[in-house]
């Protein structure tokens, strides 16, 4: 492999002179998933050639060892499950760097809230490092658009860790209503110790699960690190119901998109929540618990497939059997009004109301048009749908819109 080459020759063990890191993610994907970024807090030094398990690969639990075999109806403990696509923590994106401030966007991680730290970007680490040395006593002031915080979270006095290549603020008291995934933009004055960081209003609020958000987040780490047994005080599965494990799972194991779905094979799903294969009676409750979560809508059905290495994928790929997947897809519905609400805003005028995308039948003779098969073809892309992007014979789709004056 070519690739493989040129890091072995041209790198220490993946890292290149301008800071740069190559590694493979998955060996599953004809040739590799590789990965070139730079390298966060959080990692460890290793082989670039030894896959860091964030693709499919890593959404199947170990197989049972032999004394799962010997002991098939011994209890057993729900275990902490691993991340498919456990990502660096890395400096996130930057936005402004130039004579005068530096500022960039990341998102808050479940880590971050535990921890009670934030990473600094590595061009304000290297030029606080320059100036101050490996440590310093800083300042962050928080701004939490749209609410109010208490005074000792507005304005807190932290200690900037430079260490390394890397740095982070630490000792940092988040508020209690950050959660993992909202977005932070981050700003630094050249030449000052003060931190800022700010929240983005969304223009809407929307509904996750059970959580209204009114800011901007990142939905993948929302799915991943938001799922149940997971908050400041700790991330275990240890004490949750079967309902629970089976989100949690789902949540943590499957196949994370862009868009925040995460999709499991339905098959392993026993092993994945358990560590090995369960006793009968257990997967008679998760199986139980799977079809609450189905009827209710919280979880969906899709489908996959899988190759002749047993890795499945999504959308199922043409010339490989086809298999069942769980689907997690967080409700983004926005807040509104009830219809028929004679409320008002501020000024006196009527509130506007979300119709959300449906499909509505035609009048016989009549067709869609082009624009909006295009319209519903993207709406399933949206939505994960693996039955087809088709708009069914004599339906048109009408897409979201609001109502009001």
């Amino acid at each position: 492999m070519t690739l493989a080459d040129v890091v072995r020759r041209d790198s220490d063990q993946g890292l290149f002179e301008n800071g740069s890191r190559i590694t493979l993610d998955d060996i599953f994907e004809s040739g590799g998933v590789w990965r070139s970024h730079h390298p966060g807090d959080a990692e460890e030094p290793g082989d670039p050639l030894a896959p860091a398990g964030r693709g499919w690969a890593s959404t199947l639990p170990p197989t049972p060892g032999p004394e799962a075999a010997a002991d098939p109806e011994a209890e057993i403990d729900p275990v902490d499950l691993p991340l498919a696509d456990d990502a660096v923590l890395g400096p996130g994106e930057l936005l402004r760097n130039d004579a005068k401030e530096i500022t960039w966007r990341s998102p808050l991680r479940l880590a971050h809230l535990i921890g009670g730290w934030f990473p600094l970007h590595s061009h304000v680490a290297h030029e606080l490092r320059r100036s101050h040395g490996s440590r310093l006593a800083a300042h962050l002031e928080l701004d939490h658009v749209g609410q109010t915080l208490a005074e000792r979270e507005a304005a807190q006095d932290v200690t900037a860790e430079l260490s390394g290549e890397t740095g982070r603020l630490t000792g940092i008291q988040w508020p209690r209503d950050f959660f993992p995934g909202l977005m932070l933009e981050v700003r630094w004055l050249r030449s000052e110790t003060v931190i800022r960081m700010t929240t983005t209003p969304l223009a809407d609020p929307v509904h996750v699960d059970d959580r209204v958000i009114g800011h901007c987040y990142d939905s993948r780490v929302l799915t991943r690190e938001d799922a149940p047994g997971s908050d400041r005080h700790g991330d275990s599965a240890a004490g949750l119901g079967p309902r629970l494990l089976v989100m949690r799972t789902v949540r943590r194991c499957g196949l994370l998109t862009l868009d925040g779905h995460a999709l499991l094979d339905r098959s392993v799903l026993p092993r994945a929540v358990y560590g090995r294969w369960p006793v009968r009676s257990q997967t008679a409750v998760l199986e139980s618990a799977v079809a609450e979560l189905l009827a209710e809508r919280i979880l969906e059905r899709a489908l996959g497939s899988r190759d002749a290495w047993g890795q499945p994928h999504y959308p199922a790929r043409d010339g490989q059997p086809i298999i069942p997947l769980i689907g997690y897809r967080p409700a983004r519905r926005r807040v509104i009004r009830p219809w028929g609400s004679t409320e008002q805003d501020g000024l006196g005028r009527p509130v506007l109301q979300f119709v959300a995308g449906h499909l509505r039948r035609l009048r016989p003779g009549c067709s869609p048009s082009d624009a909006q098969r295009g319209a519903f073809r993207a709406y399933c892309r949206r939505l994960g749908k693996a039955d087809g992007w088709e708009l069914p014979h004599g339906y048109t789709f009408v897409t979201e819109h609001t109502r009001g004056h």
